[in-house]
Parts: structure tokens; C-alpha cells; sequence
């Protein structure tokens, strides 16, 4: 173990210290010396597969949109008296995701496939409530 020698804070004198020390050694001289403490952080690593659980979510719930904004347009339009407000909501659905499924920068990092499955899973969850009324 290597040996230092520090000046004391408070007295002006060399200290001796070990460089390895563990936490509460660090609080108790952090206390002694009225040294602001380090907060701790915590790093959580993500699984391997989460890449691939990820792209298969963003992927499935674009793909998702897309389909259901097809499917109700066309119902839609085999109506006697189409909604054309509801029409227009559909074609404007459908664009959004397939833009969203072809921008390759949605899939580029975990970051961003968490924020796409965060942003359209509600989108295609109201659209299904929607249909169940």
C-alpha cells in the first residue's frame, strides 16, 4: 500500500494518508475536515439484449400505427357519410409513423428507441380505445 503525506486543513501540518480508502473512511475524514461531500451516483448498466427487445418494440408499435391507421381509413371511407376530419387524422397518423419507421436515427440508440416507444405506444393505445367504444 502506498503511503502520502497531505497537509491538515485545519492545524497546517503533514498528514500521513493511504492512497486506497474505503467509503467510510472517506466520510469520516470528509466530517473532520467540514469537506463538502461527493454525492453518490449509481450507474445502472442496461442488459445486452435490450438492443433487440428495444427495436422490436419501437419497430412493432410504428408498424402498428401504420396498419391501424390503413385499416380504419379504409373503413372509414366504405362509410355512406366519411368523417373526412377523422379521415384526415388517419392519413396524418399514417405519414407520422412510416416517417418515423424509415428514420434510421430512431433506431440508432437505446435512448432513442426508449423515447419513440414512450412517445407512440400512448398514440397507439388511445387509437385502439378508440375503436372499443
Amino acid at each position: 500500500m502506498e503511503t502520502q503525506f497531505v497537509t491538515d486543513v485545519v492545524t497546517g501540518e503533514p498528514i500521513r494518508v493511504n492512497l486506497s480508502m474505503d467509503y467510510q473512511e472517506y466520510l469520516e475524514l470528509a466530517k473532520k475536515n467540514d469537506l463538502p461531500l461527493t454525492p453518490t451516483s449509481t450507474i445502472q448498466e442496461r442488459n445486452p439484449l435490450d438492443w433487440y427487445s428495444l427495436t422490436e418494440s419501437a419497430s412493432s408499435i410504428l408498424n402498428g400505427l401504420v396498419a391501424l391507421a390503413s385499416r380504419e381509413h379504409m373503413k372509414e371511407q366504405d362509410k355512406a357519410d366519411p368523417d373526412q376530419k377523422r379521415l384526415a387524422e388517419l392519413i396524418e397518423l399514417r405519414k407520422e409513423a412510416i416517417a418515423a419507421v424509415n428514420n434510421n436515427e430512431n433506431f440508432a440508440s437505446l435512448e432513442r428507441m426508449d423515447e419513440v416507444i414512450k412517445k407512440y405506444s400512448p398514440i397507439l393505445q388511445a387509437e385502439k380505445k378508440k375503436l372499443q367504444i
